[in-house]
């Protein structure tokens, strides 16, 4: 039986969110089935390599200072193939980006790819491991947010040609583009990809998107006002502790 689409987001008022809107910010849950059928067909072993900036054991992409570094820790799990994800990220990637290149936060991003077996499709793997080639070309926030901003209608998936398009608008020319198109075509970080998914299995993450700040995960309320409000990621942050 097919998913049910994302409700439509309707707007908050200024007290907060309603506990009816908050519950239905999160609808992309794994379904039990699914996890188990996953985990069943993978190893307990996480060793796959990753790109450039990725983490081991399946621990996904470290984008800033880096995970030792004293500076707000976020940690974003997503599905490429996400509405909700594609949402947070339109909302809160450029204002992120600005606080990663100033060096304020580090931010992982734990890239999963649950949804190819809900939706019938190989999508979410193939656009994981293209944003882990955009990692290995030095691009992967601005690919990350391209990605995101053409993300097709739910189910229709990308092309290769759509996912080495996104590369370009990255900047990636000459040999280095060519070396895009290789690894998309390739996907020699499948394994990875892989890997970022049975890692959030064993995180204990069934939703998307789910966020953490400084390791305690972002209320529900908080990541609804990351959604739908405009410019509130530095108060959100700063409302965890920091």
């Amino acid at each position: 039986m097919p998913r049910p689409p994302a409700p439509e987001v309707k707007p908050v008022a200024a007290r907060g969110p309603s506990a009816g809107l908050i519950a239905g910010v999160v609808v992309l849950v794994v379904a039990l089935l699914g996890i188990l059928v996953w985990a069943a067909t993978r190893g307990g072993d996480l060793e796959a390599v990753g790109s450039s900036s990725t983490l081991p054991d399946g621990g996904g992409v470290s984008v800033g200072p880096g995970v030792d570094a004293d500076v707000t820790q976020v940690r974003i799990y997503e599905d490429p193939q996400c509405p909700w994800c594609a949402r947070l990220e339109n909302q809160i990637g450029e204002d992120l980006a600005e606080m990663v290149e100033a060096g304020e936060v580090n931010v992982t991003f734990q890239i999963m790819s649950f949804l190819d077996g809900n939706i019938g499709n190989d999508s979410s793997k193939r656009s994981a491991n293209a944003m882990l080639c955009a990692d290995d070309a030095g691009v992967f926030l601005p690919y990350h947010q391209a990605l995101f901003a053409e993300q097709p209608a739910e189910g229709a998936g990308w092309t290769d040609e759509q996912l080495v398009g996104y590369a370009e608008q990255a900047g990636v020319d000459g040999d280095a583009l060519t070396d895009f198109q290789a690894c998309v075509a390739d996907q020699p970080h499948a394994d990875y990809v892989q890997d970022m998914q049975q890692r959030a299995n064993e995180d204990g993450v069934n939703s998307t998107p789910t966020v953490f700040v400084d390791g305690e995960e972002l209320p529900q309320e908080d990541l609804s006002r990351l959604i739908q409000e405009p410019g509130v990621l530095r108060e959100v942050l700063e409302a965890q502790g920091r």
